[in-house]
C-alpha cells in the first residue's frame, strides 16, 4: 500500500479552463497544472497536456498519446492546421484526487495537416527531443468505403515506412498493411509500457453474412515495449486467428483458433462459447478455453455466467470458473443513475507475450457525481504485458463567477442550473479529446475523456454542430453520427449526448 496526500482544483470559464494539483505519493512530492484559453483564432495550452501522435496508417492500433509539459498552440493557416509545441516530454503520477507530472526530456514539436484535394490529405509530424522524429503521410479516400494511406520517415532516428488499406462494406471489413519498423523505432523517445506498434504484414478480415454469421480471419505482428525502458529493444509477437460466430435455435455460438509466436513463448489455443436468453431479463453463457501446445502442459478453463437485468438501472452478473482442479465464483454487474454509474465485469483476453496466453481479469468502471459538478472516475484495463492497471481522475467546477483571459464582465462564468452534457468517441469507443462542438452559439471542446458540457440559464432546445475545422486534435476525423439538436435540462436530469466520429 502506497500512502498519498494531496488535492486539486479546476476552473472553467468561457474560452478558458485550468487545473492545479499537488500531493505526496509514496514520499515523493509532485505538482501538475495546465491552463487552456483561446486567443483570437488560436488555442493555447500552458502546462501539462497529452498529445496525440497518431498516423493515418494506424488502422490496427489504439491511439498513441504522450504526456508533455510546456506551451502548445493550435492555429490555422488557410486550409492548413498547425500544432506547435515547446517544452518537454513528461512522466505522470498521482491518485484519484490529484495528478502530477515530472519533466522527462526537452522536446519541440510541429504537426501539420492540409487537404491536397477533396480526397487526398497530407500530414506531417516532427519531434525534436533526445532523438529526431519526422514522419510524413498521405491519406487517400477515392471512395467512401475505401481508404489508402502511406507514411514514411524516421522515428527516434530509425527508418519507418507503412502502407495500409481499409475497406469497409456492409458485409466485409478488410484491413491490410505492411509496416517496416525496427527494434529501436519510437515515435517519440519517451518511456511507455502501453504503446505497442504493429510491423511487417498485417491482415484482418471480418465477413458478415445474411444468415447472421460472422467470420474473422487475421494475421498480425506486434512490437511491445519492455517496461518503461525506451532504450530496450521491442518484444516481438505474431498472432494468427480464425474466429466465427452464428445463431442456431436461439443460441449464440462462437469458436476461435489462435496461434502465436513471440520471443517468450509459442502457443496454439482454442476457444468456444455459447449463450442464450433464458427469459426477457436473464442471459446465460458458457465459455471454454484451452491451450493445445506451448511451453507448459495444456491448460484449460471452463466458465459459466448468468446476467440478470433487474431494472433499467440495475443488472447482476454471476460467474463460476473451473480451471486446473480449482473452482471459484465471481460477481459483478452494473448500476446506473444520474449520480453514480458503476460496472464490474470480467474479460478473457488472448495475450501473446504470456506463457499461458488466456488471461482472465476484472474490468471495473466507476463514475460518481458527488454534488454540483464534482465528479470522480476510475477504470481498470489490462495492458499488453498482462498486468492489470488502472486510471483514475476527478473534475469539478468550484467557482460561481470567473473572468477568463481576454473576456469582459459579461462573459463571466455563471453556475447555471440547466445544462447539456455529452461525450465524443470513435467507432471503437475510444474518447476523442479536443473535438469542437457548437451548442447553440457556444463553442466548446472535449476534455481528455471525450466529455463536454454547456450550462444555460433556462431549459429548452438548442442546435448542435460538430465543427471539424475547429478541432484541437490534430488527427483527421469525419462525422458518423450526431443529433442535430439537444435538450437543455436540469443538471440532475441531463442525459449524455453521444457523438460518434471515424478516424480517417
Amino acid at each position: 500500500m502506497v500512502s498519498a496526500q494531496g488535492g486539486s482544483i479546476g476552473f472553467e470559464g468561457p474560452k478558458f479552463s485550468s487545473y492545479f494539483g499537488a500531493g505526496n505519493l509514496g514520499g515523493i512530492f509532485g505538482m501538475g497544472s495546465y491552463a487552456k484559453t483561446t486567443i483570437g483564432s488560436h488555442q493555447v495550452t500552458l502546462g501539462d497536456q497529452p498529445i496525440l501522435f497518431d498516423l493515418p496508417t494506424d488502422i490496427f492500433n489504439t491511439s498513441h498519446f504522450l504526456l508533455t509539459r510546456g506551451v502548445g498552440i493550435t492555429a490555422n493557416r488557410g486550409k492548413t492546421n498547425l500544432f506547435i509545441f515547446a517544452g518537454g516530454t513528461a512522466v505522470a503520477s498521482g491518485t484519484q484526487f490529484f495528478q502530477t507530472a515530472k519533466m522527462d526530456s526537452r522536446a519541440g514539436m510541429l504537426f501539420a495537416d492540409a487537404p491536397l484535394s477533396a480526397n487526398l490529405h497530407f500530414h506531417s509530424k516532427t519531434v525534436i527531443s533526445r532523438q529526431f522524429t519526422s514522419i510524413q503521410s498521405l491519406d487517400w479516400r477515392p471512395r467512401k468505403w475505401l481508404e489508402t494511406d502511406v507514411a514514411a520517415g524516421v522515428g527516434s532516428g530509425k527508418p519507418y515506412f507503412a502502407a495500409t488499406s481499409d475497406l469497409e462494406r456492409n458485409w466485409l471489413s478488410l484491413k491490410a498493411g505492411y509496416i517496416s519498423a525496427g527494434d529501436q523505432f519510437r515515435r517519440v523517445t519517451a518511456p511507455s509500457v502501453y504503446a505497442s506498434e504493429v510491423y511487417r504484414e498485417n491482415v484482418l478480415a471480418v465477413m458478415k453474412f445474411s444468415s447472421g454469421a460472422v467470420v474473422t480471419l487475421g494475421r498480425q505482428n506486434f512490437l511491445q515495449p519492455q517496461g518503461t525502458d525506451f532504450s530496450a529493444p521491442y518484444l516481438r509477437a505474431t498472432v494468427n486467428q480464425a474466429q466465427g460466430s452464428f445463431d442456431v435455435a436461439q443460441f449464440r455460438l462462437g469458436a476461435g483458433l489462435f496461434q502465436s509466436h513471440s520471443s517468450l513463448a509459442s502457443n496454439l489455443a482454442q476457444a468456444f462459447s455459447a449463450a442464450r436468453r433464458i427469459t426477457n431479463n436473464v442471459d446465460a453463457g458458457i465459455g471454454y478455453f484451452r491451450t493445445l501446445s506451448g511451453p507448459v502442459p495444456p491448460v484449460s478453463s471452463l466458465s459459466t455466467s448468468i446476467r440478470e437485468t433487474v431494472s433499467p438501472k440495475l443488472s447482476l452478473l454471476q460467474i463460476v470458473n473451473y480451471s486446473q482442479g480449482r473452482t471459484n465464483a465471481q460477481f459483478g454487474g452494473s448500476y446506473i443513475t444520474n449520480r453514480i454509474a458503476v460496472s464490474v465485469d470480467y474479460q478473457t483476453l488472448y495475450m501473446p507475450f504470456l506463457v499461458n496466453p488466456f488471461s482472465q481479469g476484472i474490468s471495473i468502471t466507476l463514475q460518481v457525481r458527488l454534488f454540483r459538478s464534482l465528479q470522480l472516475n476510475a477504470q481498470t484495463f489490462r495492458s499488453a504485458d498482462g498486468h492489470l492497471r488502472y486510471t483514475a481522475w476527478g473534475n469539478a467546477l468550484l467557482t460561481n463567477r470567473f473572468h477568463a483571459l481576454g473576456s469582459n464582465g459579461d462573459d463571466a462564468f455563471k453556475h447555471a442550473r440547466y445544462m447539456v452534457r455529452g461525450r465524443v468517441q470513435d467507432q471503437a469507443g475510444r474518447a476523442v479529446e479536443g473535438a469542437a462542438i457548437r451548442v447553440g452559439e457556444q463553442l466548446v471542446f472535449t476534455n481528455a475523456d471525450g466529455e463536454f458540457f454547456v450550462r444555460r440559464n433556462k431549459a429548452g432546445t438548442l442546435p448542435l454542430e460538430v465543427v471539424l475545422t475547429e478541432f484541437l486534435n490534430s488527427a483527421p476525423f469525419h462525422l458518423v453520427s450526431a443529433p442535430p439538436a439537444v435538450t437543455v435540462s436540469l443538471e440532475d436530469a441531463a442525459q449524455d449526448v453521444v457523438i460518434i466520429l471515424d478516424r480517417k
